[in-house]
């Protein structure tokens, strides 16, 4: 059975997944050339926005190194590519699955390219500048510029190498970022008026209590699904039932990934112009220590889970694909109706997902009004969620796998 298991594909893929998340904790320590690390580490520390987008796409926020941009490209061009296919074009039905690859890698780059210029920005006064001019622009500038760039392909490149050839998927990768940031979140939070806690040992046990409470329900709704029984017309079977699952998490971890980093926006975007009235608004307002910024907070959350599972799930493909298999939903017309019949049904799950997200979340922030220690629970809390579904997921498909191995041939 050792034997058995060492040469199955589990076992490979396993091996080629740790290979990779390697890969990535290596290139996060290979700092950029002619660079003063210790004054970048300090402007990046004072950039919320940068700060999290690092930690929640397996970049480096700590110094500038390789992988510092991370699987941000990746992941926006993904999200991009889906929205794109909600228009339903019927040229982009047609084309191939190494054309839809293709477009991905284009937008990543074209993504990789702006946050990397985006964040040359934020440390371009502490690159050692060689004197050296190419086309007005200092060599060394221009080297890191493509550095990073290069490694947030390389990043791209590794993400779908892990999505074919290994386990878990992409998100594997961005595991350990997430745990290693957890402590800071949790000690200093993200800024805009969550401070630092000191915990005492009251604030260990709620602290304990919370995160096994939050951690069991989390897996439990992440189970959670919709089974909407099918008639199969060519498919005969007596021994089970078919059914199309939705589940109750239609949108996965991706709200809270990407809700942080939509509220710090107009944070970071009215520091350029400090003294302007927009900045004055935005502190008063936008900030986590303020009643209607987290109403803001939370309402960002709700769009995006809703945003999410409509984007995930593909309600109208859905309701393509089964009418031209000739399946159906007793008592729906196949088409139109059986794509409003999803839409309903979705937007009922959904609507349970954003409550438990606003429960797991907005339940911190509002009591953090009033006790600013419990405030960094809400983001402990969010990267639990996060690694949840990641992990659910991995041992999901590695469960699958390993069944497959315990059966032979007659």
């Amino acid at each position: 059975m050792k034997n058995k298991f060492i040469h199955s594909e589990l076992f490979s893929k396993i091996l080629f997944t740790l290979m990779m998340v390697v890969l990535m904790e290596l290139g996060r320590q290979i700092v950029i050339p002619s660079l003063d690390s210790t004054m970048s580490r300090q402007v990046l520390a004072a950039s919320p926005l940068l700060r999290n987008v690092s930690a929640l796409t397996g970049g480096q926020a700590n110094y500038p190194s390789l992988f510092s941009v991370g699987l941000g490209p990746y992941m926006t061009a993904m999200i991009l590519f889906q929205a794109i296919q909600l228009l339903d074009i019927d040229e982009l039905n047609k084309i191939s699955e190494h054309q839809r690859g293709m477009i991905q890698r284009w937008i990543s780059f074209i993504v990789a390219l702006l946050q990397t210029l985006q964040f040359v920005y934020a440390i371009h006064s502490h690159i050692k500048f060689s004197g050296i001019k190419v086309c007005g622009v200092d060599y060394n500038l221009l080297v890191s510029f493509f550095v990073l760039v290069a490694g947030a392909m390389i990043v791209s490149w590794m993400s779908d190498m892990t999505t074919k050839f290994g386990i878990g998927g992409s998100g594997v990768l961005i595991l350990p970022g997430i745990v290693d940031s957890m402590p800071r979140v949790l000690l200093y939070g993200q800024g805009l008026g969550s401070g630092r806690v000191f915990l005492t040992t009251k604030l260990w046990v709620v602290l304990g209590i919370s995160v096994a409470v939050v951690t069991i329900l989390t897996i439990f709704i992440n189970k959670a699904e919709l089974r909407i029984p099918l008639q199969r017309p060519f498919v005969q079977n007596d021994f089970s039932e078919s059914y199309l699952p939705i589940r109750v998490l239609a949108a996965g971890s991706m709200p809270f990934m990407f809700t942080t980093t939509v509220f710090m926006i107009p944070s970071y975007v009215s520091s350029f112009v400090p003294d302007g009235e927009f900045n004055r608004l935005v502190q008063n307002y936008v900030a986590f220590d303020s009643p209607i910024g987290v109403l803001i907070y939370c309402a960002i959350i709700v769009f995006l889970g809703y945003a999410f599972s409509f984007m995930n799930l593909q309600t109208e493909r859905l309701a393509k694909n089964l009418k031209k298999s000739g399946d159906y939903v007793f008592n729906i017309v196949p088409g139109v109706e059986t794509k409003s019949y999803l839409n309903r049904r979705l937007f009922r799950l959904s609507t349970v997902a954003n409550i438990f997200f606003l429960i797991v979340v907005g339940t911190p922030l509002i009591v953090g009004l009033y006790v600013s220690e419990i405030t960094n629970f809400a983001f402990v809390f969010a990267n639990i969620l996060i690694l949840v579904t990641i992990i659910d997921t991995t041992m999901d498909q590695c469960n699958t796998m390993y069944l497959r191995i315990q059966y032979d041939l007659l």
